[in-house]
């Protein structure tokens, strides 16, 4: 019984250290421009990330409706969506959407606003999107 213990703590151990190390799916932004040095309200910034499209929270993880433009806003804060190619219609998923986030703060700051094209996110393309005040 210890054997078998010990057999499977270091066939687990084994295992573990030859583990391919997990990867996050980084999101490809092209364009970023930071347009201010001010750090927008976190709280007020996360509602707003979540109103796109009439609201992506919860349950819901793609963009509905195939709108052709959109915005989320809380307080004083807002995110604009617009297809790169005109017409185009936005289809953009949650993970996506939050990724692309993540890689423009990167590039700026935290809750930096900016401009920033993020690759995919509508039907036929990229889109353009705008942080910063309302």
């Amino acid at each position: 019984m210890q054997f078998t213990t010990i057999f499977y703590a270091l066939s687990m151990l084994f295992l573990c250290a030859f583990a391919a190390p997990l990867e996050v799916r980084q999101e490809t932004v092209s364009n970023v421009q930071c347009t201010s040095k001010t750090a927008l309200d976190f709280h007020t910034s996360n509602v707003a990330l979540l109103q796109i499209c009439g609201g992506i929270a919860g349950t819901i993880q793609k963009c509905q409706g195939a709108p052709t433009s959109t915005t989320g806003q809380s307080g004083n804060v807002r995110f604009a969506i617009t297809p790169v190619i005109k017409g185009d219609t936005i289809n953009i998923s949650k993970g996506r959407w939050e990724q692309g986030i993540k890689a423009a703060f990167a590039v700026c700051g935290q809750n930096i606003p900016f401009t920033a094209t993020f690759a995919g996110g509508a039907t036929k393309g990229d889109v353009n999107v705008v942080y910063g005040t309302a």
